[in-house]
């Protein structure tokens, strides 16, 4: 963590009080959901939208809190006033409380962590991904047990890739394992359905984007096998934006223009989100 203070619940504690009990069962189980947003050059991107999902998964997994709307983007930005941050990754958990019937007993950490920028050099020549056979449970929910995330995606540093691309049992790639994954032939462009994958904010606003590009966006399962056919791919997430990708186990890609004309828009859009003129968003 960085900075002073960490939050929980809304209130700003030093973070040598950032403690969990040892035996609090929800938090030794994995029972939590979690968001993970960024801060670049002091302006925290899509508050509300991460607030909206992290209720939305705690509602998919039945974890009961009495946070409002408004409660989780306003002690966010108190942390970062407090510890008078410019750059950093921001890690929301909302572990469940140990009580079933005491929904109030559910505690929201908020921290801050170092931000994550990716190497540049892969924004031209494009990032390498394996494959690796896993499926989450309750896609849907962003919820703390990442074991079969955390076991590919460590496949897939050891194997110097940027990210490892889950496959389901029926041979389709659904996402990364932070990431969500994409392809095109050169004119469309196509992403697993909404309800098969955890719907991350960056995938959201990219869709726009496509749409405001007047790029056709189908949702569909996409087939391991067809991937040596298509004309290209990437993957998006908070802090890869948009990832061109170059190789996928021994399949190897060029970087279509039409993935080249998207990274380029939705880095604008980040820009105009930045100066505070949204945008796609605000229509």
């Amino acid at each position: 963590m960085i900075g002073p203070y960490c939050s929980r619940n809304g209130a700003l504690l030093p973070l040598a009080e950032a403690t969990v009990p040892i035996d609090d069962v929800n938090f030794q189980y994995g029972y939590g959901v979690y968001e993970t947003m960024k801060v670049r050059k002091g302006v925290l991107y899509f508050p509300e939208m991460h607030e909206q999902r992290l209720f939305h998964s705690a509602q998919v997994i039945g974890l009961g809190h009495l946070l409002q709307p408004g409660d989780v983007s306003r002690w966010t930005g108190e942390l970062i006033a407090a510890n008078r941050i410019s750059d950093a990754n921001i890690k929301q958990l909302l572990i469940g409380s140990p009580s079933e019937d005491r929904p109030e007993l559910s505690t929201l950490y908020v921290m801050a962590l170092n931000p994550l920028f990716p190497d540049r050099k892969l924004y031209q020549r494009g990032a390498a991904l394996i494959i690796v056979e896993a499926e989450r449970q309750f896609p849907q929910a962003k919820s703390l047990n990442m074991l079969a995330s955390t076991i590919a995606y460590r496949q897939a540093r050891a194997a110097g890739a940027y990210d490892a691309l889950l496959l389901d049992r029926h041979g389709n790639v659904t996402e990364g394992t932070r990431t969500n994954f994409y392809v095109t032939d050169g004119q469309t462009i196509r992403t697993t359905p909404h309800s098969q994958v955890l719907a991350g904010v960056t995938r959201t606003t990219v869709n726009q984007v496509i749409d405001d590009l007047g790029v056709p966006l189908l949702e569909e399962p996409i087939a391991q096998r067809e991937l040596a056919h298509v004309a290209g791919c990437f993957v998006t997430s908070t802090s890869s934006k948009v990832m061109p990708v170059s190789q996928i186990g021994d399949l190897e890609f060029e970087i279509p223009e039409l993935v080249r004309r998207l990274m380029k828009a939705y880095d604008e859009f980040l820009k105009q989100y930045a100066e505070g003129r949204p945008g796609a968003l605000a229509r």
